[in-house]
Parts: C-alpha cells; sequence; structure tokens
C-alpha cells in the first residue's frame, strides 16, 4: 500500500444531511472517514447579489483510486443543484493510508 490518499471537500446545508451524505458515502464504499465541521459561515455570489448563510463543511478521506468515483457519486447524491467539490491528493502516514485503503475495501454492511 502507498501513502497517498485523497480529500474531498463539499459543503451542505444541515447538520442532519451532511450526516445521511456522510453514512450514505461509506455504505457506497467511495469514502471511509468525513469530518463534518458544522456551524461554518459561507458568503458567496448567487443571481448578482452577495449571499450568506450557515452551512456544514465535509471533508471526505479515500483512496486515491477512489478519488474520481466520490467525486462523481457526490454529484449524483449531495442536494445543491451546483454543489462545490474540490479535491487534492494529500500524503499520509503509512498506518493512516493502510488504515483507510483496508476500511474501504474490508467494509462489510450485513
Amino acid at each position: 500500500m502507498n501513502n497517498k490518499l485523497s480529500l474531498v471537500y463539499t459543503t451542505i446545508t444541515s447538520l442532519n444531511v451532511a450526516e445521511t451524505l456522510a453514512a450514505k458515502a461509506i455504505e457506497a464504499k467511495v469514502a471511509t472517514c468525513i469530518n463534518i465541521i458544522p456551524g461554518c459561515m459561507s458568503i458567496y455570489a448567487k443571481e448578482g447579489k452577495i449571499m450568506k448563510g450557515t452551512e456544514c463543511y465535509l471533508i471526505f478521506k479515500t483512496t486515491s483510486e477512489k478519488n474520481l468515483a466520490l467525486q462523481d457519486w457526490l454529484k449524483n447524491n449531495h442536494p445543491y443543484e451546483t454543489p462545490a467539490i474540490l479535491a487534492w491528493d494529500a500524503a499520509s502516514s503509512p498506518e493512516f493510508a493502510d488504515y483507510i485503503e483496508g476500511a474501504i475495501r474490508n467494509l462489510n454492511l450485513s
């Protein structure tokens, strides 16, 4: 196993929706660990106006091999019409990379 992982970031409206999306991503075997950071303020441009709102930030941890599958999964399962989906590769300790890879491979939801 290598020690390269991928991180994928998105935002979501509420903690309940974030928890549901995170659990479904794990069930789909496209991510192993998702950090949910609630109560974050987003300021953005929409329809010619400056908007702001409270959202949850989600950081998905996955293998480099599952990165594109996770991004595609998010596009198909995210409730936003145009979700922010940002991805990057990350180096980690070999032990943590082994955990992420093993957890995805060995997930058994029977």
